[in-house]
Order: C-alpha cells, then structure tokens, then sequence
C-alpha cells in the first residue's frame, strides 16, 4: 500500500512538473511594447527594431535569473528577482544596477510582462514569391488564415504549369506559426527594403493581426529575435505539404544581414 501511494506521488510530480508553464517557452510583452524573451542560455530584449542580448549567468527556476553582458570591456551581472510568474504574466524586480535598456519600469519598481500570445490576433498571412533557377522562373504562394485554412501555389512559368495543395492547417503547425508571429513587433518593421540583395525574390506578403495588416515588398529584416524562424518554418511547411524543396531564400523575406 505504501508502495502504491509512493508511485502515485511520483507520477503526479511528474506530471505536475510538465503541466506547470515555462518561462522560457513563452515570449513576453511588456506594457511599453517590450519583447523579452529568456532561455536557459540568454536572454534577449526588443523594442522597435532595437535589440539587447544578455548571457544567462544563473537561473534559478522561477526565483531569480542572473544576466550578464560586457561594456567597454567590463563585465557587468544584475540579478532579477521573479516575484511574479504565471503563464499569463512575469513580473521581475531588478537588484541593482538595471541593465534593461529598452524597456521602462513601473512605479514599483517593476517589469510587468503578459504572454504574447494573449495580445496578438492573428487573421490572415499571404505571400507571395516569383524567383528564378537555371533559367527557369518560379512563382509561389503561401496562404494561411485563423479558420485553419491553408493553401501553397506552385507556379512553373516556363511550361506555364501550376500546382495547387489545398489542406487544413495542423494545430501543431498553427501554433507554432502563431508564436513566432507573436514573438516580435511585426508593426515596427519597415514595409519596404531598401537594400539591393541579388539573392533577394520578387515577394510580396501581407499579415492581417489584431484589425490591421502589414504589407512588406521585397526582401524584409524581421527583428533578430524571430527572422530566422519564421523562414524556417515556411520553408518546412512547404516541404511537408507538397514535398517540394523550396529555397529559404525564396520565402525569405526576413533574410538576416
């Protein structure tokens, strides 16, 4: 009996222990527009298309977490104190020195931060890529609404032939497009690149969020917090879905300089 009690306990600690929220799994937005966002290895912090990254020196679960970064050849740590943490909100009180940079405390001498997937609305993504290869021009279109509708367009302009894959949207796939949307200022970037880049398809690509849409031309720089993922995952998804190998670049507009 006291065997199946112990076992008991040990499975409901476990699951307990994975049903508890993660700091480091969620992206934080302050009451400013501050994106923060914290792993076990560093810690970054965006406002605008403005970014600080810290070194994780210490983190103590959901206590405290200990950042470090160098300045004019100094090395400077300042701890955060986690008075706060749900998977709706993370407050931190900083001990010393502030280094935050981007952000603004409160009164209190708080960092107040909700998820950001409780503020962003997603409605509707749409792009669309025309690149050339070997002489070849290709044309191709992402579509991706809230109502978990998808739909990829491949366009082979040489032979004027054209290849539509239409299926829902996994909620796997959903949520992950979701969090990388949500994890950085869509609304400070500028909608159109100003940059030559050979590299760089003829693209555009709408985000419909929160009442209000985004339309970028060219080749865009998203915020360094999420211009890799998102690329990423379009590039992933196009695969999966019609087994097409897609260049990054191609659906790249947030290429990275």
């Amino acid at each position: 009996m006291k065997y199946l009690f112990f076992l008991n306990s040990l499975i409901f600690i476990h699951f307990l222990s994975y049903s508890q929220p993660k700091i480091d799994k969620i992206t934080w937005i302050g009451e400013n527009n501050e994106y923060l966002n914290i792993s076990k290895k560093k810690t970054s912090l965006q406002k605008g298309m403005e970014y600080q990254e810290f070194k994780v020196a210490k983190f103590d679960k959901n206590n405290f977490i200990i950042l470090s970064k160098t300045d004019d050849g100094k090395k400077i740590e300042q701890k955060y104190n986690i008075v706060h943490f749900t998977k709706d909100t993370l407050i931190l009180v900083p001990k010393g020195e502030d280094i935050f940079k981007l952000a603004e405390i409160n009164e209190e001498n708080q960092y107040i931060f909700f998820n950001s997937m409780l503020t962003y609305k997603f409605e509707e993504f749409y792009a669309e890529a025309v690149y050339n290869n070997y002489g070849k021009t290709y044309r191709l279109i992402i579509y991706i609404d809230s109502a978990k509708n998808s739909r990829i367009v491949f366009k082979d302009e040489y032979f004027d032939e054209t290849t539509i894959y239409t299926a829902p949207i996994s909620e796997y796939d959903y949520g992950r497009l979701i969090k990388i949307l949500s994890s950085c200022d869509i609304g400070c970037i500028p909608e159109e690149d100003t940059m030559i880049d050979k590299e760089c398809p003829d693209l555009i690509s709408e985000i419909r969020y929160n009442g209000q849409i985004k339309i970028f031309k060219g080749c865009i720089r998203f915020p360094d917090n999420c211009d890799a993922k998102l690329g990423n995952f379009l590039s992933e998804y196009v695969v999966s879905k019609t087994g097409l190998y897609v260049p990054k670049y191609m659906v790249g507009f947030w290429i990275h300089r």
